[in-house]
């Protein structure tokens, strides 16, 4: 059972109410947070804490009255901000209306509200919002994920509320990912990664900053909340591929990814509280689409048409009660509308990943970050391989997840030591210069009991399935990359440890840089160093705000560099013609790579 969702202004506001000495027993009350019992039904959810304590949600939870306790001390109680600091953000607005599908990444969807077609300057109150985002994102890199615990939290979510109610849906969102992700790192959730929490600080203080600062266009730095599903005529699809799905918010499930006859690339998905083991049998579980009730693994080898469909921005598809489906023969990745996806040049499919990131990431498309590649399988000291004709050298197949729950690294494992050498069409997700993580594959040595292809995070491969083949080892030039993992290493060490972090090994990794014909890097990290020892105080002895601002503003500068010349990088090393160094690219872009005032 899972807890409903609670606006950010209600667990800010019982954060606050806590006495000083309750406050900081907060983090060590949330920490018993398995041992609670939760009950749910359609009014809400009952949470027993212990024999004698309860705290009772009424959905949905927007008002301080809807969250209550039975204790002496209620409303400035413990045990009532224990569980709304558990809970997750909710992101709809009572008002407005909510999507009719049942996918927890957009059952909150809300109705766009566009911003003002002539995109006036940033007002004195929305400057007011940016820069109280900014001073909590800059207080949780003061002290890291460690010391970023409820209060913190609360902090943010109050800000977030600020955003939310003048209207700054994309600031709204991105300090709501960092929230999700603080909750996720501290409940050591199987997927939370540094390296997104990372990219959502980065996005929030930089909205923060073109907001607070005016630079830019005013409507982008606003953004538009999410939108609701809408009309998608009727569609005639095939199946493509499935994974699991697995949240930083406890959820877990599958999402299917479709086709059209126009190589439109459309998503289904569907998502519930559960743990490791639920995640590994999600393809399984039964689907509702229309008057079709199929599993996600039946889905993606089958052809399925819709009408009225009803879909989010994004092409997600709606489970909504007046789409009507009926169930179709599937076509194969060698057969049309599937084969066109292949056809598409490498290079080509890698621009459209990177150009996804100028939008915000609930409006890319389905499949914007799928690779869809022929080649030949090969194996060497990095792992999984795959040679295609388009490029010069080999692209690494990555595991999505190394959960051992989930069967990727086991089926990669088998593909390296049992099928090198062998044809394959593989579908992967875009990683980084030259990697995907593996998703799919298809081959005509596949044995029949897989129907076509196998979902690497679904099927489980056996060494009975595969033909046994020679090693081979890849061919072509392994172009090196600049070292922009030791920038990279650093502006997460920040994120975990907070300032503490820039003491050790700073002054070799800019050498390294500089060694590297990276001076622009190395002036960044040099920057970083310094702002992480900077500290003084004022004149009652206090540690000063300004420095945990600057120590905000260095990361911000030496992130945008970073994200920059990485995705120079990356871009390059997907081109099949280089006529360029690599290491030259990354330093011209991260040259040009925008840099905060502080």
């Amino acid at each position: 059972m899972s807890l409903p969702a609670v606006a950010p202004h209600v667990v800010a506001d019982a954060v606050a109410a806590l006495p000083a000495r309750l406050r900081s027993k907060l983090d060590q009350a949330l920490e018993k947070q398995p041992t609670w019992t939760i009950t749910t039904s359609d009014a809400g959810a009952t949470i027993t804490i212990d024999d004698r304590v309860t705290v009772t949600l009424t959905t949905p939870v927007d008002t301080a009255d809807r969250a209550a306790c039975n204790c002496l001390l209620a409303p400035r109680c413990l045990h009532r901000a224990a569980v709304l600091s558990a809970a997750p953000v909710l992101t709809a607005h009572p008002h407005h209306a909510a999507a009719t599908g049942s996918d927890v990444a957009t059952a909150e969807a809300v109705v766009t509200t566009e911003a003002n077609p002539a995109a006036p300057a940033a007002t004195a109150d929305e400057r007011a919002a940016a820069t109280q985002v900014r001073d909590v994102v800059a207080q949780i890199l003061e002290h890291g994920v460690a010391g970023a615990g409820a209060v913190a939290q609360a902090d943010l979510l109050r800000a977030i509320h600020q955003a939310r109610t003048i209207g700054l849906p994309r600031l709204a969102t991105a300090a709501t990912r960092v929230v999700e992700q603080l909750r996720a790192a501290r409940r050591s959730a199987p997927g939370f990664r540094l390296a997104d929490l990372t990219e959502d600080l980065r996005e929030a203080l930089i909205v923060s900053h073109l907001l607070s600062e005016g630079i830019g266009d005013p409507r982008a730095a606003r953004g538009t909340s999410r939108r609701g599903y809408g009309p998608a005529g009727d569609l005639h699809l095939y199946g493509l591929c499935t994974e699991p799905l697995r949240t930083t918010t406890g959820h877990v499930g599958a999402v299917s990814y479709l086709t059209d006859g126009d190589s439109t690339i459309w998503s289904l998905a569907q998502a519930r509280p559960g743990d490791g083991d639920t995640a590994r049998n999600a393809a399984q579980a039964s689907v509702n689409l229309g008057d079709v009730t199929i599993s996600h693994r039946e889905l993606v080898r089958a052809g399925i048409i819709v009408v009225n469909a009803h879909a989010s921005v994004d092409r997600r598809l709606s489970h909504g009660r007046t789409v009507q489906a009926v169930r179709t023969t599937g076509r194969t990745w060698h057969e049309e509308p599937a084969d066109t996806l292949w056809r598409q040049p490498i290079p080509e499919q890698a621009a459209r990943w990177l150009n996804a990131f100028e939008v915000a990431p609930h409006e890319r498309p389905a499949g914007h970050d799928l690779a869809f590649l022929d080649g030949v399988l090969a194996a060497d000291q990095r792992g999984l391989l795959l040679q295609t004709a388009q490029l010069p050298g080999p692209v690494i197949v990555l595991a999505p997840h190394d959960d051992p729950v989930l069967p990727y690294v086991a089926n990669l494992r088998l593909l390296a030591a049992h099928v090198t050498g062998m044809p394959v069409r593989m579908i992967g997700r875009f990683h980084g210069p030259r990697q995907v993580h593996g998703l799919a594959v298809a081959a005509p040595w596949l044995s029949d009991r897989f129907g076509g292809h196998v979902d690497l995070g679904v099927d489980q491969l056996q060494r009975a399935d595969l033909p046994g083949a020679e090693t081979t080892e890849p061919s072509g030039s392994n172009q090196p990359q600049p070292p922009l993992h030791l920038l990279t290493h650093h502006l997460q060490r920040v994120v975990a440890a907070g300032r503490a972090a820039l003491v050790p090994d700073v002054d070799r990794d800019v050498r390294a840089l500089l060694d590297a014909q990276l001076p622009t890097a190395a002036s960044v990290l040099r920057e970083l160093r310094r702002a992480g020892h900077r500290r003084s105080r004022d004149a009652f002895g206090r540690l000063n705000q300004q420095d945990s601002t600057a120590l905000a503003v260095a990361w911000l500068t030496a992130a945008a560099y970073q994200y920059a010349a990485a995705t120079a990088v990356t871009a390059e090393s997907w081109q099949s013609n280089r006529g360029r160094e690599v290491d030259d690219n990354a330093h011209r872009a991260g040259g040009r790579a925008w840099q905060p005032s502080a």
